[in-house]
């Protein structure tokens, strides 16, 4: 028998999963995509659990590493446990699409990068986006776990049994990356929060405006690395912060045009109403539906408008919400809907975690 685990650990507002499973001679194998946004005090116990998941090196080490993208909820932990002593050698192989990797692929000239120094305290402490890019650059230029590829749509890897398909980005939405890099200042960047929670908004209100959908038109998230997983017939669906026109559309191309089944989606943007629409819906077939977000007041994530969306699509007996955060706030979403089924960690360092078998 072989078994193969999904984690989704509590991250603040960013994402932490974490993908175990068997290869066909029984040896352990981990994927570790994004690294959230914790301090310090937070960041040692996501550290413990990082190595208590792969027991101390007995079930593997991280054979990948994948930063999505250069947000800082999601690159900051990946400066943490690059830059500790306990995980870095733990690390086999990284994926990252960088701006001066970014910039060599298009044959262009990197402008207005910050100087590339670096002192082991300040790594990640940094909460601009693009300065926090170029500093984990520097970082991974220094060693060789990361051959600095482009990740893109349409390549396919395999680690043994598993199979990781790349949804986003497409060509063009690196592009617009590099032409956006350029504009932006190395210093703090504002909250992408533009108001607050939806949570009182009733289901019947959602349904019956779901063909108003406007999509996310962040550059940096649209340039997101996302991903199907494949492993002894079973499919993870893990979006990143990815725009649903482009999932929809590398779905089709890889899977055709009838609905495919996965058994958990990763949804995108921390269930932004602005990164799930009906067509993306209308390609997946799934119980599962995975939440990262902790209902924060800067960013207000998950909406409830993309939950609605999925269940109308789905069918509320067919969904099940899995948060990594057991909040008053969270729980308040489907206060007026208790058929909706929702499941919250046990333990508040808990997280999600779904298990498989063959």
């Amino acid at each position: 028998m072989l078994e193969c685990h999904f984690y989704a650990l509590p991250a603040g507002q960013g994402d932490c999963l974490v993908i175990q499973f068997q290869g066909d001679d029984g040896g352990y194998h981990n994927i570790l995509i994004d690294g959230g946004n914790r301090n310090q005090l937070e960041f040692n116990i996501q550290k413990r659990i990082l190595i208590s998941i792969i027991d101390n090196g007995n079930k593997g080490i991280f054979d990948l590493v994948i930063v999505t993208h250069s947000d800082d909820d999601h690159i900051s932990g990946i400066l943490k446990i690059m830059g500790d002593s306990d995980l870095e050698p733990l690390v086999k192989e990284l994926w990252f699409n960088s701006e001066k990797t970014i910039n060599y692929f298009f044959n262009t000239k990197c402008k207005n990068t910050q100087k590339y120094n670096l002192e082991g305290k300040n790594i990640g402490s940094n909460k601009s986006s693009r300065a926090q890019d170029n500093n984990l650059y520097t970082l991974l230029n220094k060693g060789n776990k990361w051959n600095k590829r482009i990740i893109m749509s349409g390549m396919s890897e395999k680690i043994d049994n598993l199979t990781i398909n790349v949804l986003s980005p497409t060509k063009d939405k690196l592009f617009a990356l590099n032409k956006y890099w350029p504009k932006q200042k190395l210093g703090p960047v504002k909250s992408s929060g533009e108001h607050g929670y939806d949570y009182k908004t009733s289901l019947r209100e959602f349904y019956e405006q779901m063909d108003n959908f406007k999509e996310d038109n962040s550059v940096v998230n649209g340039a997101s690395i996302a991903l199907s997983i494949e492993w002894k017939g079973r499919r993870f669906l893990l979006l990143s912060d990815a725009h649903p026109t482009i999932i929809a559309a590398s779905i089709k191309d890889l899977y055709g045009v009838e609905k495919t089944t996965f058994d958990i989606v990763k949804m995108s943007h921390h269930g932004s109403a602005k990164n799930i629409n009906n067509d993306l819906l209308s390609l997946i077939s799934c119980r599962d539906f995975v939440v990262s977000a902790d209902a924060n007041k800067r960013h207000f994530h998950p909406n409830k408008e993309a939950l609605s969306r999925v269940l109308f699509n789905n069918g509320i007996k067919n969904t099940i919400f899995h948060f990594t955060y057991d909040k008053e706030e969270l729980r308040n979403i489907f206060l007026s809907e208790p058929d909706v089924m929702v499941r919250f960690p046990c333990n508040k360092n808990d997280g999600v975690h779904l298990s498989y078998e063959y």
